[in-house]
This record gives C-alpha cells, structure tokens and sequence, in this order.
C-alpha cells in the first residue's frame, strides 16, 4: 500500500512539474513574440532559446527564432532553425518554415535553392496560396514572367483577399503587355488595399498602363516587391507599336479603345494645359469597360479575366457605387479623394458593407 502512494505521489509531482515547464515554455515563447512585435529581434531569440532550454523539441521556439533572424537579415542563422522546423514535420509550421527558408536562401543569393525548396514544399505539404505566391516572387525576380503569372495566379484562386498577389499580378501582366488585365489587377489590389506608400506607386502606375500618364516623359514608377528593369523608353515604343500596327486579339480591342480614350483625354482637358487626372482615370475606366461589353471571350485573356474581373468591375459601373469606388481606389494618390472620403463617411461605409456583403443601403 505504502509503495502505491509512493508511485501516486511521485506521479502527481511528475506531472505538475511538467504542467509549470510546458507554462514557463509558452510565457518564454509569447514574451518572445511580443518582443519580436515590438522590433526587439535579439532579445525575442533570447526568450526563444531560453524556452528551447526548457525543451529543446519545442518547434514553435525554433519557428520564431528563424523569423527573428530573417528580420535580422542573419540569412544563414534563418535558414538552419526553419529547416530544424521542416525536419520536424509539424504540419502547423511547414507552409511558414518553408516560406521563412525561402527567403532566407534568397537573401543568401541561392534564388533557384529557394525556388526548389519551395517546389519541395507544395509536393509536401500541397497547395498553398502562400507558397505558390513566394514562388511567384522568386520567378518576378528572375524576371521569368511567365512562370510569375503561373504561380500568382494560383495563388489567388486559392485566397482572392491577399492584395498581394494582385499587385505582383499587376506588374508581371504589364511587363508581358496585357495592358488591360494589368490594369483590373491594380484595381483589385487598390480594393484591398487602398491606402498604403506602394498603393500610390500602384495607382501611378495604372495611370500610365491607362494612357492617362505619358510614359514617354514620365518616369517609371518604383515598383514594391523588387524593382524591375523596363525603361519607360521601352514601354513607349511598345506602346507605339500597337498604335501604329492593326492586328487582331487584344492588339486590335487595344487600338480601338486607344482611339476612344485619346479623344477623351483631350476633352476632358480642352484648351487648359493640365489634365484633371481624378476626371480622367474615371471616365476612361467607364470607356474600357463599356468597350469590351461588346467583345467575345477573348482566349488571350488570363487570370480568369472575363469569367471574374470584368462582370466584377461591371456591376460595379453599373451600382449606385461608381463615383464612390473611384474615390475609395485613389485615396494614395489624390487628396481630394482622401478629404471625400473623411467628408462622406456613411456613403463610404455603403459601399464597403455593399462590397464586402452586398448589401445595398445607397438609397436608404
């Protein structure tokens, strides 16, 4: 009997030793965290080896770690702790170690080890619009357009909310010329995220994509993500080329609304030597859109184009809601929109429930 209450004891004592360890390993790990949040990085690893101390198997400790070196840009260190964390197969940690790894061996200049090992991670763990993403960035960077848009585009079939991705979608479907999808994608990313410092670069350069701006004596607009190297020379004369060579596809749907919006613009500005952009980027908007509405599916089209991004952006034309989502894009870049939209709260706020619920309360 005495022995059985030993056995007990000693088990109870076991096990609340275990219950505070597992507790002083997560404190250690959120104190971490914090100090991570606050752009403390050094003492955050701190807290996070101290936890591995207490428990050397924890993966959530190692997971942090790699994410406070990669912001300490210590590549190298980054990298060792998220592939402990991708040998340790916690399936709640693969999709970000594999991402932290990633970018590590990226800012070691191993762009292609970054590349495969994102491979390995799909193969591994499956689709993830987050990998697919990264490996879309990777491929922007080697400037492979066609395997960005790949990759970018299956991201956002898997997570249509992660602006990201549109923007990269922006950037990869202009330096490839299809003008028009380019264009819908910067809108989609201005949508989600309207009012950050790359939101005004983003609209700038839609602008330019839209005739609005004249790339031959504006200079390119600095791209977020990495910046790519295509002269504003080079974009001109592409330009040119479409305007002086009739074709068929998406050439001729371009010089046929190019028509369109050159006549515009010079209405729209008349004898005054400054062009009212606000003005101009929304009556131009309305002519593309109108434009194509007479148009058949076009096979050139990617991104799902006609299926998604054009009834989209039509029934927004077609809602009480035009003028106001013409505001809420622009908010970056011009003032007069920001002041409207601080002036107008409640239009404003009918417009985002309408857009994020569908519900319509315009005429309420």
């Amino acid at each position: 009997m005495n022995k059985l209450i030993y056995t007990l004891l000693l088990f109870l004592t076991l096990s609340i030793a275990s219950y505070a360890q597992s507790n002083n390993v997560e404190l250690l790990i959120n104190e971490g965290i914090a100090l991570h949040d606050s752009t403390e990085y050094k003492l955050a690893i701190e807290k996070f080896e101290s936890a591995l101390k207490l428990n050397p198997k924890s993966t959530l400790a190692l997971y942090e770690i790699s994410l406070s070196y990669l912001e300490l840009k210590e590549y190298e260190s980054a990298s060792q702790y998220s592939t402990r964390v991708i040998e340790a197969n916690d399936e709640t940690l693969l999709i970000g170690a594999y991402a932290v790894k990633s970018e590590a061996l990226v800012g070691l200049d191993r762009i292609d080890d970054a590349i495969l090992i994102l491979r390995e991670g799909l193969s591994k763990i499956g689709e993830s619009f987050l990998l697919h993403f990264n490996l879309a960035l990777n491929y922007y960077k080697k400037n492979d357009i066609n395997k960005t848009l790949e990759h970018v585009n299956r991201a956002i079939e898997l997570d249509k909310n992660f602006s990201g991705a549109f923007l990269l979608s922006a950037y990869a479907q202009r330096d490839k010329g299809l003008w028009l999808q380019s264009i819908y994608s910067f809108q989609m990313f201005l949508l989600l995220e309207p009012d950050s410092s790359r939101s005004r670069n983003a609209f700038e350069e839609m602008l330019q994509a839209m005739s609005i701006i004249d790339t031959s004596t504006e200079k390119p607009v600095e791209r977020s993500f990495i910046q790519m190297q295509m002269s504003k020379n080079k974009s001109a004369e592409e330009d040119k080329s479409v305007a002086e060579t009739p074709t068929t596809g998406m050439d001729s749907i371009r010089e046929n609304l190019s028509i369109k919006i050159n006549q515009t613009i010079d209405s729209i500005q008349g004898d005054s030597e400054t062009l009212d952009y606000y003005v101009a980027f929304k009556e131009v908007n309305k002519i593309i859109l109108d434009g194509l509405s007479d148009q058949n599916e076009d096979t050139t089209m990617t991104d799902n184009f006609w299926g998604f991004k054009y009834p989209f952006f039509t029934s927004i034309l077609n809602s009480n809601y035009y003028d106001v989502f013409c505001r809420y894009i622009s908010v970056s870049y011009f003032p007069e929109s920001l002041q409207w939209w601080e002036e107008n709260q409640t239009e404003a706020q009918n417009f985002i429930n309408w857009f994020e619920k569908g519900e319509d309360n315009s005429s309420n």
